[in-house]
């Protein structure tokens, strides 16, 4: 049996009932458009989720730049899964598109309309033009697929590397004049593969069996398993990494699923969630290979199979799926809506049945991405997007912050604030400190009385300078109560933003007040001043001072003092007062020296830092005025009539 399907077997037979090349053409650049406006939909608003921000993290983009041997130390801290080149490919991208989750999403959108043309390209070798364009448009609107053009993940990029890498498979078994450029291809996109994504293996073991069963040995077949190896060996430089990183998924798979519930959770994301449709799916298929004998749809179906039980298999051994993690599949996906497609158009009256399911496929694909449901099936997807409008704040802030600024704001999900296992940053810190380069917190929604005051003054404790941020067509609850928490202590400031949904005002500590140009002082043993403020009080004869501590090492919070001095003009110390550094001066603290008495003349008040035993004074680089001295002057003030 399997020499006559040899025999019987022709990559691109003709047929008089096919689609011409150019209604082909039309047809494909309307349904990639429309693929990537799908696909691209929402690349903007939707906020990052936990598995974007191990990708963000990865790419470099809080601590750029990064190269191949940053982005590979940074995947085995954190992902120790993941093979390296999506991660590498984007750590270039970003340094030239920015770190906008628009920019950093953009390739994947590209990646799937890539996979969807080298699909076309794929099965119109294999079969025929109508089954390609039916193949494309059947990928292009599965609601579950859509979801992964938006997502700051490698999958995309990984099925298309599975498509262009079975195109080359079945042109190298099936084409006796391939050239050098198609065995080259093979070798690279094995490779690729696996530095793409593990699951590469299950792809090679689908079209392993495929080989093994449907081609008869000749030099070519050894060529074929030759070319496979020589790409395998490629990646083994960085397979211990895959090794060490095997057990990672299992070590935090919570209610992993049985064979039967992947089975039926699979067979719905299949078919846009209405499983009804397998029924006339099912029969056209069958219809289909018994009329036509199509070998390539059978060594598809085989394959198809052989690639979902395989991970059926590693399911059941390392219980890896879950019901958010289903996207292991997607690598089988374009084999499985290939056969979807051969079927479809190779019965008879093909164009009345194609278009009736194509409608009602497109109708079901768009009401269950518009129901919710499809988003509980990609992983922490749907948990995530409960955040604010985070980019919004990006689109109104840029440009308009300062760098002690403190965004504090209002979340219905503390989440955002949350370090993920896979990054030492939270979403919020991608979307302030990368994108904006303040740091900030969002209080939960419903936080009251004790926790919530204290919330608030512990920020305060630590930022002077803060803005404030709500919605005020959805005021949280609390915000009244953390609006008077803040106001008791902090003078108003400029109104950054004032719109509908979107509120945020600069609230500073009156020393500080709201025209201050911040100004740092760096000192050689790596304590810094971020920021200073000093006022004269002549009603209560007062000097008030603030400082803003940065200290890299706790241990020196013991090592060294502060020490505030008014100097004359003729540099006589005539009053000083001097802090230890642990004394509630980190991260800062307003000090009062007193100005009664003073005799009337010019004063300097100046700031010392200085080791505690050895009384050495540290050498500091005040920015931006570059001047580097022991001896910081932070004002200069008059008493009396000069």
């Amino acid at each position: 049996m399997m020499i006559a399907l040899r025999q019987k077997f022709k990559s691109h037979a003709a047929d008089h009932r096919d689609i011409g090349r150019l209604p082909a053409l039309g047809l494909m650049t309307g349904i990639l458009l429309l693929a990537f406006a799908l696909g691209a939909r929402g690349l903007n608003l939707d906020p990052i989720w936990a598995d974007e921000l191990s990708s963000v993290t990865s790419f470099g983009v809080f601590d750029p730049p990064y190269g191949p041997a940053e982005v590979i130390a940074s995947l085995r801290q954190y992902s120790t899964d993941q093979a390296p080149l999506y991660f590498v490919l984007n750590a270039i991208w970003f340094q030239v598109a920015g770190i906008s989750q628009f920019a950093l999403r953009l390739p994947s959108a590209f990646a799937g309309v890539l996979m969807l043309a080298s699909l076309y390209r794929f099965v119109e070798y294999t079969i025929n033009r109508r089954a390609a364009v039916m193949s494309v448009l059947l990928m292009s609107t599965n609601a579950f697929v859509l979801l992964y053009f938006h997502d700051m993940r490698l999958y995309t990029m990984f099925m298309l590397l599975a498509v262009i890498h079975s195109w080359f498979f079945w042109r190298l078994t099936g084409d006796s004049r391939s050239s050098w450029i198609s065995w080259f291809l093979l070798v690279l996109t094995t490779a690729l593969l696996f530095y793409t994504h593990n699951f590469a293996v299950i792809l090679l073991l689908g079209l392993g069996i495929c080989h093994l069963l449907f081609y008869k040995r000749s030099r070519r077949w050894f060529h074929v398993v030759a070319g496979w190896a020589l790409g395998v060996a490629v990646f083994l430089p960085y397979a211990p990494v895959v090794i060490t990183g095997l057990g990672y998924n299992q070590r935090y798979t919570a209610n992993p699923l049985a064979a039967a519930e992947v089975i039926e959770l699979l067979a719905k994301l299949l078919v846009n969630g209405q499983t009804l449709l397998w029924l006339p799916i099912l029969v056209a298929i069958t219809l289909a290979i018994w009329r036509t004998r199509n070998v390539w749809a059978i060594s598809t179906i085989v394959v198809a199979v052989v690639m979902v039980a395989a991970i059926l298999l590693i399911n059941w051994r390392f219980n890896l799926i879950t019901a958010n993690r289903l996207r292991y599949f997607l690598i089988a996906w374009f084999l499985i809506v290939g056969s979807f497609a051969f079927g479809l158009t190779s019965i008879p009256h093909w164009r009345i049945v194609s278009i009736a399911f194509t409608l009602f496929w497109i109708v079901s694909g768009f009401q269950f991405h518009q129901s919710g449901d499809v988003i509980q099936y990609a992983g922490l997807m749907a948990r995530d997007r409960v955040y604010p409008p985070l980019h919004d704040y990006v689109y109104h802030l840029n440009g308009n912050t300062e760098t002690n600024d403190y965004l504090l704001g209002f979340s219905p999900s503390d989440r955002v604030n949350r370090v993920s296992r896979n990054s030492s940053n939270s979403i919020s810190d991608y979307y302030l400190k990368a994108q904006l380069g303040i740091d900030g917190y969002f209080l939960h929604s419903h936080l009251k009385r004790y926790r919530l005051e204290r919330d608030v003054r512990d920020i305060l404790t630590a930022h002077p300078q803060v803005l404030l941020a709500f919605d005020p067509s959805d005021e949280p609850r609390n915000y009244a109560r953390t609006f008077e928490i803040i106001a008791a202590d902090y003078i108003p400031c400029a109104v950054l933003v004032d719109n509908p949904d979107l509120h945020i005002q600069r609230y500073a500590h009156p020393v500080l007040g709201c025209d201050n140009a911040a100004t740092t002082v760096e000192y050689d043993n790596g304590i810094r001043v971020l920021d200073y403020a000093a006022q004269l009080d002549e009603q209560n004869e007062r000097l008030q001072v603030l400082t803003w501590w940065e200290v890299p090492d706790e241990s020196m919070l013991d090592q060294f003092n502060i020490s505030l001095q008014i100097i004359t003009s003729d540099w006589r110390n005539l009053r000083q007062v001097d802090r230890h550094l642990y004394d509630k001066i980190a991260p800062w603290n307003v000090i009062e020296l007193s100005t009664v008495d003073l005799p009337a003349g010019d004063y300097r008040l100046m700031l010392i830092l200085y080791e505690r035993d050895s009384l050495e004074k540290v050498y500091g680089l005040t920015l931006p005025s570059g001047d580097s001295t022991n001896m910081q002057t932070l004002l200069a003030f008059a008493i009396g009539d000069q």
